[in-house]
């Protein structure tokens, strides 16, 4: 080995040895596109947990998916003499919201992919149930209106479309807070609140231990975020 290639061969690890620093910090940096899967799995592991827990909720108490803003609606409506017909109203809207839930995965997972993410990094970094938020704000009338289309094919086959105006024409006449006349809008609205709701308390908890999910994409993302941050 000539004394030529002896120093371009100590100037070489010099410079390696002076930049590790930076190729370590290359080589830990997620890729934008390792950032985008990383919050996009977080959306779909908080969304199918979210589902879990309503269906579990509603196998629990067949009642629990019905909109606590139709019980005073349905009350009054039976103080009327409407009993048997507001008991009918309300199994079969529970039994198309429970329907929903059950279906709720697919409807979610169209709209995670469907959703435009723009600051991947920034939601990271955001509060604690900051992908759920930007999901809702994106696509919340585009889910409300697949759960509706939904609910209304379960609805016309049943009468309770036909006694809820009344019902609800009735409340309203006298209450504060309005409900909607439209059975099917009304009763989605609620169910994707309660999906949205349900799916923001389930993000923190995936936050608070993202390895626990086991999913390397967001261990890396969450674990260069993390280093930074401090």
């Amino acid at each position: 080995m000539t004394l030529s290639t002896i120093r371009i061969s100590v100037l070489t690890s010099l410079i390696f040895l002076a930049s590790c620093g930076t190729l370590a910090d290359l080589g830990i940096k997620p890729t934008t596109f390792e950032t985008l899967s990383a919050v996009k799995e977080i959306m779909s592991s908080s969304a199918f947990r979210a589902l879990k827990t309503l269906a579990k909720l509603n196998q629990d108490d067949p009642l629990a998916m019905l909109p606590a803003e139709a019980q005073p609606v349905i009350q009054g409506m039976k103080m009327l003499g409407l009993g048997s017909e507001m008991d009918l109203v309300t199994k079969q809207i529970s039994k198309a919201s429970a329907l929903i839930v059950n279906e709720g995965q697919g409807i979610m997972t169209d709209a995670i992919k469907e959703v435009k993410i723009t600051d991947a990094a920034a939601i990271i970094l955001g509060g604690e149930s900051a992908a759920t938020a930007v999901l809702k704000d994106a696509m919340y009338a585009t889910v409300k209106k697949r759960y509706s289309t939904r609910l209304g094919t379960e609805l016309d086959k049943t009468e309770a479309k036909q006694y809820w105006p009344m019902a609800a024409a009735g409340y309203n006449l006298f209450a504060k807070e309005k409900v909607d006349a439209t059975l099917t809008d009304f009763v989605a609205e609620r169910s994707v609140d309660a999906v949205f709701l349900a799916m923001g308390k389930q993000e923190k908890d995936i936050r608070k231990d993202p390895k626990a999910l086991g999913k390397a994409v967001v261990t890396k993302v969450f674990d260069y975020y993390e280093k930074k941050q401090k």
